[in-house]
């Protein structure tokens, strides 16, 4: 093992350095948080690319029905998928990442899970979200726009925690932040352009996260038939 490699699991898991007067190595990059996990940890399962399959399969579930694939209107099937895949799965996944200490993954899936809870509150009858609008139909739109601007804040002040860190969820977090203002956007003014542009954008987050998943997942198992480069 590398010494490079021996300075990043010690600053990431909390191992001492007999020199105390060495200067602190860089900040852990995605890979190495991925790819040099403890002993300890490494006999158990990781959960990381689960949640990021997780994130993935909501969000471009979302974009195609958003996008009116297959000609389908009644989005209800979206329920399911962002109550147990969006919601609880990435519930669980940033308690594993609490244990390991990686606040950011921690904070950024949940997040991610309550933002998929509340968006299916909206879609589920019982809770009466729609229907209280049953008399102002065209308060909607104005609704979910706001909704979803609160979205758009709320994922971009998670931006500056990557920053430096890893250009991947940089990235990722990036595009999705712009997705959701210009959903937000289009939705408040009821513009379709903007919506497709929005959706349209999704798909590009889908293929991140999907990638970072496949990545962070061959990573995580030795003697894997090739790797992808995770930066």
């Amino acid at each position: 093992m590398s010494n490079d490699t021996a300075n990043i699991e010690k600053l990431e898991y909390g191992g001492k350095d007999d020199c105390s007067n060495t200067a602190p190595p860089a900040p852990p990059t995605l890979a190495a948080t991925l790819g040099n996990p403890a002993p300890a940890i490494r006999a158990h399962l990781d959960l990381f690319p689960s949640g990021m399959f997780a994130f993935a399969g909501s969000v471009f579930l979302m974009a195609l029905y958003n996008l009116g694939a297959g000609g389908v209107t009644v989005s209800n099937v979206l329920v399911g998928m962002l109550v147990f895949a969006g919601g609880i799965t990435l519930i669980l996944v940033a308690m594993w990442e609490i244990a390991r200490g990686n606040t950011m993954f921690a904070t950024a899936f949940l997040t991610f899970s309550t933002f998929w809870l509340s968006y299916s509150a909206v879609l589920i009858p019982s809770f009466g979200v729609m229907e209280a609008f049953a008399s102002t139909p065209e308060q909607i739109p104005k609704a979910l726009g706001l909704y979803l601007f609160v979205w758009w804040v709320t994922i971009t002040c998670l931006i500056p925690g990557v920053l430096g860190k890893s250009t991947l969820f940089t990235i990722l977090l990036s595009t999705a932040s712009i997705a959701i203002l210009m959903l937000a956007c289009g939705t408040y003014t009821s513009t379709k352009a903007v919506n497709i542009t929005g959706n349209a954008l999704l798909l590009v987050v889908t293929a991140i996260a999907y990638y970072i998943g496949v990545g962070a997942l061959l990573a995580s198992e030795p003697g894997s038939a090739f790797s992808l480069p995770l930066f």
